[in-house]
């Protein structure tokens, strides 16, 4: 059976949701979905740790009371860099506090799992009760043996610790603002995802940036930047751009790219902490079209002057990656 090129046929979809008291009160599901060329979806492989030999929890001190905590099933995870890993963990925190003036006041549990085979198609569960312990839970598959740190660490891995996680957690921050109002399931949309998409693609980027430049630049290409905002008409879906939609997986993350674009030119003229004072400082609820129109007294101009700004400023980052490419591949002599 033939299959899509990994980057295309992937898609993570990420969800928590609380049960009733009798049951642990957060279940947290991460799915991957397969499809082969013919459409096709690929049945998922169940992961569950539970039930897999040699598991073991390792706490880590990340201050202020949080906890990073380890589930896996590896034995020897100290000398494949476990070590380094916690300390990645353990920067972005740092990173995103510092970045935006605001505090994280929970921890992260990961499940590294490691397999002899790792699937195309996949479906996990965790249930646990502590609802105030964990920002985030996340999984991440690892080939048996395969090192946890350095450019030969599962791609599963490297994506979560340099572009979900500080993602997520970023999310974890601005739900921390109750002034700003965030889609909810089931509700109408309050249009402010490509704000808070945004900021967390901002983030992510600059944690990775710092921290692993090469796959940095992997990152900001997969979001087309050089030319995401070049049709007008995406100015329109970004900033109407709601949870629930029925958008193709190709848009949905051209979406992502243009709302970092977006607020990577804010923010150029408007630090983010100074942002996100604005929306702490605000005596009532912030919608999509508060932020707008916050968008025009910080800057002095209207959204899609901002948006073809950006456009530019997608147009210069696509070319620096594209010179610091030639570069690193020009042959030696």
């Amino acid at each position: 059976m033939k299959y899509l090129p990994l980057t295309t046929f992937l898609f993570l979809f990420f969800t928590t949701a609380a049960v009733a008291v009798t049951q642990p009160a957060i279940i947290f599901t991460q799915d991957v979905v397969a499809i082969d060329v013919d459409g096709r979806m690929l049945p998922p492989q169940q992961i569950e740790p539970e039930t897999m030999a040699g598991m073991q929890t390792l706490d880590f001190d990340l201050g202020r009371g949080r906890l990073l905590r380890v589930q896996t099933n590896i034995t020897n995870a100290g000398e494949r860099g476990l070590e380094e890993l916690v300390a990645t963990v353990k920067r972005c925190y740092q990173y995103l506090e510092s970045s935006t003036g605001r505090r994280l006041e929970r921890g992260v549990m990961l499940y590294l799992i490691e397999l002899d085979e790792i699937p195309y198609a996949y479906s996990f569960r965790a249930a646990y009760n502590s609802v105030n312990q964990w920002s985030e839970v996340r999984l991440a598959l690892i080939d048996r043996g395969a090192p946890l740190v350095g450019p030969q660490a599962a791609s599963s891995l490297t994506d979560l610790l340099y572009d979900t996680l500080p993602h997520e957690l970023s999310h974890d921050l601005l739900d921390g603002i109750p002034q700003l109002m965030h889609d909810i399931d089931g509700n109408a949309s309050n249009h402010t995802r490509w704000f808070i998409e945004g900021i967390c693609e901002v983030l992510a980027k600059g944690f990775s940036r710092r921290e692993a430049p090469l796959l940095y630049k992997h990152f900001i290409a997969l979001r087309n930047v050089g030319s995401v905002l070049a049709d007008k008409r995406m100015h329109n879906d970004l900033l109407s751009w709601s949870q629930h939609n029925n958008n193709g997986m190709a848009l949905e993350s051209d979406l992502y790219g243009a709302a970092m674009l977006t607020m990577l030119t804010w923010t150029e003229t408007t630090p983010l902490v100074e942002l996100l004072e604005h929306l702490v400082n605000s005596s009532e609820p912030v919608y999509g079209r508060d932020l707008i129109a916050l968008m025009q007294k910080t800057t002095g101009i209207g959204p899609h002057e901002l948006l073809n700004r950006a456009h530019n400023h997608g147009r210069r980052l696509n070319d620096q990656i594209l010179l610091a490419r030639l570069v690193t591949e020009q042959p030696s002599y």
